[in-house]
């Protein structure tokens, strides 16, 4: 009987808890096109990473003409996804639909604890403060936003001032 009561317990607490692990363990991905006067810039160089397909710049811009072509803002649970927005195969996948070929990583900021079953201690639970912090207390959050980005040919390099025409005048 005493070990029947326990596996109810277990089962009563894989009910509660896991119906949320798959709505905890997703990041939550924004993709937002850019409308609106064309942003073409050239980059001084920084620092990439190349993951799955494209390059997340981790500091400065490329080193060569590109093109804003979308904004992106990764929002993920540390203890579920791994608090990592940058080599992200599901950023990259969204970068290439759009018609991407980097992100350039504008800030990554930390957003706090989430959830109300926060407890570690058990103090507050009567004791399963460890049960709901397996699912339930969300901990911290990290935001990262980027910018996406379409590298673009170099441009011609201008004739010198003074020269013929193909005419020779």
């Amino acid at each position: 009987m005493k070990y029947r009561s326990k596996l109810v317990v277990a089962l009563i607490a894989t009910a509660v808890v896991f119906p949320y692990v798959p709505a905890i363990a997703q990041a939550k991905i924004d993709f937002a096109l850019y409308e609106g006067k064309p942003i073409i810039k050239t980059g001084e160089g920084g620092t990439k990473l190349t993951k799955h397909g494209i390059d997340y710049w981790t500091s400065g811009e490329p080193p060569r003409r590109y093109q804003v072509i979308a904004m992106v803002q990764d929002k993920r649970d540390e203890m579920w996804d791994g608090g990592h927005a940058i080599g992200s195969p599901s950023i990259a996948s969204k970068v290439k639909n759009a018609g991407g070929d980097a992100v350039i990583v504008q800030s990554e900021d930390e957003a706090g604890h989430g959830g109300g079953f926060s407890s570690t201690s058990g103090s507050a639970s009567g004791g399963l403060g460890w049960l709901f912090g397996l699912g339930m207390s969300g901990g911290s959050k990290t935001v990262t936003r980027m910018l996406v980005v379409k590298y673009l040919p170099d441009e011609p390099a201008a004739p010198p001032s003074g020269s013929l025409s193909p005419a020779g005048h």
